[in-house]
C-alpha cells in the first residue's frame, strides 16, 4: 500500500524533474549521420512503456551485425523515458554501436520486481528480433544512469546468474552481457546519507509482501554481487554528484570480491558544473568537452570486453 504523502512526493519530484529537464532537451543538438528507427514494440501490449528506439549510423554496412549498446534511462524510478537519453545515445551510436534505448514502466504504476521484469524483456527483444536492426546479439553491453544504474546492475547480475534470476522472479535472457557502464549510479534503493527519502520511495519500489520477499536481501549490495554474475564494470561520477557515494561503496564491494571494475571520478568543472549524470544532461550542446569524452570512454570500455 503506497500512502498518498508518498503519491504526492512521487508526483511533486516529477513535476519539478521535468521542468528542471526541460530546457536543456529543448535546447540539444541532436547529431547528425545517425539513423533512428523510433518506438519499436518490445512487448506486444501497446504500452508506451514498452517502447524502445534503436540508433546505428546512418551509412552503415546493411549486412554487417553491430555491438549493442542497451540503455535504461534515470529518473529515480519514477520519472522519465527514453526521450531523455536520446542525444547521448546517438553519440553512442556513432562511437560504431547500435544502441536500444528503452523504456519501463514507473513507480509507483509498477514496482521495481516488474521494472526488472521489462529490463529483461528488452533483452528477449535483443535476442529475438536484434538482427531484423542489425544487432550482434553476441556483443552487447548495457548502461544506465543514476536509477537506471541500478536496474541495469541488477538485471545484469541476474541475467547471468540462475540462482538470483530465480530469486527475483526473472528468467535470464540467454544473452552473454559483455559489460556493464553506470553513470552516477544510484545503487542504494534503502538506507544511506539519503535514508530518509528513499524511506518514502520505497513504499513504491516495492509494493507488496511478494515484492520484499524477492528484493529486500539484495538491498545489501555485497550479497547482490556475491549471488549474482556481474560483467566488467565501468562507473563514472563526479566530486560534483549528490549521489557520488553510491558509486564509491559499489567500487569497495566489487574491489573486495576481485570483479573486473574500472571507475572514473570527474573533478569540479572549470566553465560549468560536472554533477549527476553530466554526460547525459550536457550531450546535446557541441561545446560540452567533458560530457563528449564520457560517450568516447564509455565506447572504449565496451569495446574493450567485445
Amino acid at each position: 500500500m503506497i500512502s498518498q504523502e508518498a503519491r504526492d512526493l512521487f508526483a511533486a519530484n516529477v513535476a519539478a524533474m521535468t521542468a528542471g529537464d526541460a530546457p536543456h532537451l529543448a535546447a540539444q543538438v541532436l547529431p547528425e549521420g545517425v539513423e533512428r528507427r523510433k518506438d519499436v514494440a518490445y512487448l506486444d501490449d501497446g504500452a508506451e512503456t514498452h517502447l524502445l528506439d534503436v540508433y546505428t549510423l546512418a551509412d552503415a554496412d546493411a549486412d554487417a551485425k553491430l555491438p549493442v549498446i542497451v540503455d535504461f534511462h534515470g529518473g529515480g524510478l519514477y520519472y522519465g523515458s527514453k526521450e531523455n537519453n536520446e542525444c547521448r545515445d546517438m553519440l553512442l551510436a556513432r562511437q560504431g554501436f547500435a544502441v536500444v534505448n528503452a523504456n519501463y514502466g514507473l513507480v509507483p504504476s509498477v514496482s521495481f520486481p516488474t521494472q526488472l521484469k521489462d529490463a529483461m524483456a528488452v533483452l528477449d527483444w535483443v535476442r529475438d528480433h536484434g538482427a531484423e536492426y542489425g544487432l550482434d546479439a553476441g556483443r552487447v553491453c548495457v548502461t544506465g544512469d543514476s536509477a537506471g544504474g541500478a536496474l541495469a546492475l541488477y538485471l545484469t547480475a541476474a541475467n547471468g546468474s540462475p540462482q538470483l534470476a530465480g530469486a527475483l522472479g526473472l528468467t535470464p535472457s540467454g544473452v552473454d552481457v559483455k559489460a556493464l557502464v553506470v553513470t552516477s549510479g544510484m545503487f542504494r534503493l534503502s538506507g544511506g546519507v539519503h535514508a530518509t527519502a528513499l524511506s518514502y520511495y520505497m513504499e513504491g519500489y516495492l509494493q507488496t509482501p511478494a515484492d520484499h520477499i524477492k528484493v529486500d536481501r539484495y538491498l545489501d549490495l555485497d550479497r547482490l554481487v556475491v549471488d549474482g554474475a556481474v560483467p566488467p564494470v565501468y562507473m563514472i561520477t563526479s566530486v560534483e554528484d549528490f549521489i557520488a557515494d553510491n558509486t564509491y561503496e559499489l567500487a569497495r564491494i566489487l574491489h573486495a570480491r576481485h570483479k573486473d571494475h574500472a571507475m572514473s571520478v570527474w573533478p569540479k568543472g572549470d566553465e560549468r558544473a560536472l554533477g549527476h549524470v553530466f554526460n547525459i544532461v550536457q550531450a546535446g550542446d557541441p561545446d560540452a568537452s567533458e560530457a563528449h569524452q564520457v560517450v568516447r570512454d564509455i565506447a572504449g570500455f565496451c569495446k574493450r570486453y567485445i
